[in-house]
């Protein structure tokens, strides 16, 4: 049995295929595709900002083509960090972006580690009582 569902892209109703879009959206992205990477064939060191502007290709179309591998590394193709805007080449974040969130999640780590010590001085100094004991 097919799945069916609105194309994301243009939102007609389709059948769901592996490209994840209608017949006719994933022409015009294949279409887009040659475009963008003919320019940056061109333009080897351009912007996702810069490519959009030269060809009129969706940012998100070219956000897909990064993601699916299509730029090599003779082909830095920048996009922003999203955190800080940074200009990178490759991930979500820029090595300063991803040194501070590690930094961050270190930092949570070892105050957590510092509290259950904490905790289990303070109930191994408070002694236990059991029935026939009394304090």
């Amino acid at each position: 049995m097919s799945d069916v569902g609105n194309c994301p892209e243009c939102g007609k109703l389709c059948i769901k295929t592996a490209a994840g879009m209608c017949p006719d959206c994933y022409r015009l992205e294949q279409e887009n595709e040659e475009v963008v990477a003919s320019y940056v064939r061109d333009n080897p060191k351009s912007s996702v900002e810069e490519i959009h502007e030269a060809t009129g290709v969706k940012e998100k179309t070219i956000f897909r083509m990064i993601k699916n591998g299509r730029f090599m590394d003779e082909f830095q193709v920048t996009y922003p960090c999203e955190k800080c805007g940074a200009e990178i080449v490759r991930g979500r974040l820029c090595d300063e972006c991803n040194h501070r969130i590690l930094k961050d999640i270190q930092d949570s780590q070892a105050k957590r580690e510092a509290t259950k010590v904490k905790e289990k001085k303070d109930v191994a100094g408070k002694g236990m009582y059991t029935k026939n004991m009394t304090r």
